[in-house]
C-alpha cells in the first residue's frame, strides 16, 4: 500500500497547524504592543465626522474598533488658532513615546476666505500653524506627532481652491523638521479622491472613516 498520500495529507495539517499559531502569536504579540498606545485626534471634522455620517460610523468609532485608547479633541469646523484650546485639554501624563497625536488643520481657514489665496496668504497661514506645532512639541516633548495633509473633494467647484491646497501640502512636506522632532506626514490627499469618500461635496463619509482609521492605524 501507498503511505505517501497520507503522509502529505498529515504534512499539510502539521504545517497548516504551525502557519495558524504563527499567525496567532504575532497578532497577539502586536496586540501586546500596541496595548499601551494612545491615539489623540486633533483639529476638525476630517478627524470628528461624526455629524455627517450614521450614528458609530465616524473615525473615531472606526478607529476605536481597532484600538483601545483614542482620545478625540477634533471638533466640525475648527482653525488653527482652536488647536490651543485642543492642546490644554492634553494632560502632560501622556508625554510619552506611546502617544500619537494625529492633527487636521488648515482647511477650514482656506475655506473661511471663500476665494483663492495667495502665495503670501498661504505663507502666512501656514507659519500659524508652525508656531501651533511649536507649541505642542514644547508641551509634549516625547509624542510621536502626525500632520494630516488636505485632499481636495472630488466636487468640481472646488477646483478653484486646489493650487491653495497644492501649496499648503508641499510646506506641510518641506518643513517637517522644524518643530524639533520631525512629524510624520499622513497623505490624505492620496487616499479620498472617489466621490464616495464624501458626503455634503466635501466631509469624509462612512467609508472614508475606515479608509482614514485604517491609515491611522498603520502609521502610529
Amino acid at each position: 500500500m501507498n503511505n505517501y498520500p497520507k503522509l502529505t495529507t498529515v504534512a499539510i495539517i502539521i504545517i497548516s497547524i504551525v502557519i495558524i499559531f504563527y499567525c496567532a502569536y504575532f497578532k497577539s504579540l502586536k496586540e501586546g504592543l500596541t496595548n499601551n498606545d494612545t491615539v489623540i485626534l486633533m483639529g476638525d471634522s476630517v478627524l470628528n465626522n461624526a455629524n455627517y455620517v450614521p450614528a458609530g460610523k465616524s473615525v473615531y468609532d472606526s478607529l476605536k474598533s481597532k484600538l483601545s485608547k483614542v482620545i478625540n479633541l477634533a471638533k466640525d469646523g475648527a482653525t488653527i488658532s482652536d488647536l490651543y484650546g485642543q492642546l490644554d485639554k492634553i494632560p502632560v501624563g501622556l508625554n510619552n513615546t506611546n502617544t500619537y497625536i494625529f492633527i487636521s488643520a488648515g482647511g477650514n481657514d482656506i475655506l473661511n476666505k471663500r476665494t483663492e489665496l495667495s502665495t503670501t496668504d498661504i505663507r502666512r497661514l501656514f507659519d500659524s500653524y508652525m508656531e501651533f506645532l511649536k507649541a505642542l512639541r514644547t508641551k509634549l516633548g516625547s509624542v510621536k506627532i502626525n500632520i494630516l495633509n488636505l485632499y481636495l473633494p472630488s466636487n468640481p467647484r472646488y477646483q478653484t481652491y486646489k493650487t491653495s491646497i497644492d501649496q499648503w501640502n508641499q510646506l506641510i512636506q518641506a518643513s517637517s523638521n522644524k518643530v524639533g522632532e520631525m512629524y510624520n506626514v499622513v497623505n490624505l490627499n492620496t487616499l479620498l479622491k472617489s466621490p464616495d469618500d464624501f458626503v455634503y461635496d466635501i466631509e469624509p463619509s462612512e467609508s472614508a472613516s475606515d479608509k482614514i482609521a485604517y491609515l491611522i492605524y498603520l502609521t502610529r
